[in-house]
C-alpha cells in the first residue's frame, strides 16, 4: 500500500496495535504522529520509528490537550488525511452487582468520550484537504457480551454505533466544497501486547485459558494481524467502504465454542 506523503495521526501508537499501524504507515510513506499520556514510553517509541515520527503527549480526556494536538498539526501541515483512535483501557472485572462506578466512569471516558471528542476533531480538520479515512480500534466485546466486562463491553459496542453514525454523517456531508471522510472501526480479538502483555497473561492463567477457549483459532493474535484490516480500512483500496465494524477476532464473534 502507498501513503506518500500522507498525515497520519495515530492515537494510542507507543505500543502494541497502535505502534505497529505506525511503523507499517512510515514504511508506506506516511508522515505520522502518535500519541500517549506517557512521554518516556512516546519518546522511546518516536526514536524507534525514526524521522518521519512525531511523538505529542496528548491526553484523550482532557479537551484542552485534544485541542492543542490538533493545532499543532494544523499548524504544521493545514490538514490530516488518516487518523486511527486507538486508545483504550480495560475495566474491573466484577459483575454488575459489584460494579465500581468510578471505574465505569472512567473506562466510558476514555473508550467512548475520548474518540467522540477526536472524531470531532478529525473531521473538521480532514474536510479541509481531500478526504480521508479514519478508523476507530474498538473490541470483539463490543459485539458480544462479556460476563464480568460490562463497562468494557458496553464502551466498545457504544464505540462501533458512534463509528456508524460518524460514517453516515460524513458521507451525507461529501459536497463540493466538503470531501468525502471514510469512518470505520475493527473489533480485534484477543491480542497480544497491551491489555494481553505477557505478564498479565501469566499473572491470570484462568483467564487466558479463557480467552483461548471462546475463540474458534484457539491463539492470540498478534499485533501485525489487526494492523493488517486497520492499513486496508485506511487505503483506497477499501474506497466503498464507510459505516463498516469489522471483526478480526479469530472466530470470537462467530458463535460458541
Amino acid at each position: 500500500m502507498n501513503f506518500t506523503a500522507k498525515i497520519a495521526l495515530v492515537v494510542g501508537g507507543t505500543r502494541g496495535i497502535g505502534f505497529d499501524v505506525s511503523q507499517k504507515l512510515i514504511e508506506a510513506g506516511c508522515i505520522c504522529y502518535i500519541t500517549g499520556r506517557n512521554e518516556d514510553d512516546g519518546l522511546t517509541a518516536q526514536s524507534r520509528l525514526g524521522e518521519n515520527c512525531t511523538f505529542i503527549r496528548s491526553d484523550v480526556t482532557d479537551e484542552a490537550s485534544v485541542i492543542e494536538l490538533f493545532r499543532l498539526i494544523n499548524d504544521r501541515h493545514g490538514r490530516l488525511d488518516l487518523a486511527v483512535n486507538n486508545a483504550g483501557v480495560t475495566s474491573k472485572h466484577a459483575p454488575i452487582r459489584d460494579m465500581d462506578f468510578a471505574d465505569w466512569k472512567r473506562v466510558l471516558e476514555i473508550n467512548l468520550l475520548g474518540p467522540l471528542l477526536l472524531l470531532k476533531h478529525e473531521t473538521n480538520l480532514i474536510s479541509k484537504h481531500a478526504g480521508g479515512s479514519i478508523v476507530n480500534v474498538s473490541s470483539c466485546a463490543g459485539l458480544l457480551g462479556v460476563a464480568k466486562q460490562s463497562a468494557y463491553s458496553t464502551s466498545k459496542a457504544a464505540l462501533n454505533m458512534l463509528t456508524q453514525v460518524c460514517a453516515i454523517e460524513c458521507a451525507e456531508e461529501a459536497l463540493p466544497e466538503r470531501h468525502s471522510i471514510r469512518v470505520n472501526a475493527v473489533c480485534p480479538g484477543p491480542t497480544l501486547g497491551g491489555m494481553n502483555s505477557e505478564e498479565r497473561l501469566k499473572a491470570n492463567p484462568e483467564s487466558t485459558r479463557h480467552k483461548l477457549q471462546v475463540t474458534a483459532m484457539k491463539r492470540f493474535a498478534n499485533p501485525g494481524e489487526i494492523s493488517a484490516a486497520i492499513l486496508w480500512l485506511l487505503s483506497d483500496a477499501s474506497s466503498f467502504v464507510t459505516g463498516t465494524v469489522m471483526p478480526v477476532d479469530g472466530g470470537f464473534s462467530a458463535g460458541k465454542f
